[in-house]
């Protein structure tokens, strides 16, 4: 490493020299550390390092799950290396700005379209949030709505598709490749047996989709339970609803009571559950 400051000093560092490795540590690296400390960047080994901190910041933003302390660090060093990014590129010739401007600006945009997402996703959990403290007063309309709002939440591509003829699909959604349907049932009393998850089987494979949701706000018979876990069936009851609005809103962000809508719905033949049990989440 000496030898090799030296010769880099008196500038005699020839091609032979470079053939026969003598430069290999001065070559190795194309970044250097970035600093969130320091004022400004003073090298393009610098800005090299600044950028590739930004690529991987904006990755954490939109991909991470962040609490609201996260999200504000993380907000900060981004705009930070923004700011440190511009004023060098500023004092650069216009010809080497384009080059890593048309490295820099596709993570603005990005950024910008993935808080967009990011709080749209976050009005869309508030909203089922609201919904759900209201659960008993919906009607299966609302209901259906309220679950579209939650899957949209939950950073699923959410296509309506209820009505005459749906046969048994309410709902068409998509994340990361998966399709799926989702079947919504709004009962005030009763236990959903296998019966309509068999029917349910029927129009997941008609679909031709990945799996399916059967979103109700009553539970489940053990049959039903037994069949859903032999096919690709998802159940979604009262208590899952609770967990998954809960999941969408965030980590740190929890109701100061939760609601717990089986409640509203108890009636003598079929009472509530004494502890909701636990189902895998959607993957």
């Amino acid at each position: 490493m000496l030898e090799w400051l030296r010769r880099q000093a008196m500038g005699m560092v020839s091609e032979a020299a470079m053939e026969r490795g003598v430069e290999v540590q001065g070559r190795l690296f194309t970044s250097a550390h970035y600093s969130e400390e320091a004022p400004a960047l003073r090298s393009d080994a610098e800005l090299a390092g600044a950028v590739e901190h930004l690529e991987y910041s904006v990755f954490r933003r939109r991909r991470n799950q962040l609490t609201r302390a996260e999200r504000s660090r993380l907000d900060n060093t981004i705009d930070n290396a923004l700011f440190k990014i511009d004023r060098y590129l500023g004092r650069m010739a216009e010809e080497a700005q384009a080059v890593w401007r048309a490295r820099v600006e596709p993570l603005r945009v990005e950024l910008r379209q993935g808080l967009e997402l990011a709080e749209h996703r976050r009005q869309q959990a508030r909203r089922a949030e609201a919904r759900l403290a209201q659960l008993d007063h919906l009607t299966p309309e609302d209901f259906e709505e309220f679950a579209a709002e939650l899957f949209e939440a939950m950073e699923f591509q959410v296509e309506r598709s209820g009505g005459t003829g749906d046969e048994g699909i309410d709902l068409r959604i998509e994340r990361r490749g998966l399709v799926a349907i989702v079947q919504c049932k709004y009962y005030r009393r009763g236990v959903i047996g296998s019966p309509e998850l068999q029917r349910f089987l029927g129009s997941i494979r008609h679909a031709h989709a990945h799996k399916g949701y059967f979103v109700t706000t009553r539970t489940f018979s053990l049959a039903a339970e037994k069949f859903a876990a032999e096919h690709p069936i998802e159940l979604v009851d009262g208590p899952r609803l609770v967990e998954l609005v809960h999941e969408a809103l965030g980590p740190g962000r929890r109701t100061s009571e939760e609601p717990q809508p089986w409640l509203a719905f108890e009636d003598e033949d079929f009472p509530p559950p004494s502890a909701p049990r636990k189902r895998a989440r959607p993957r």
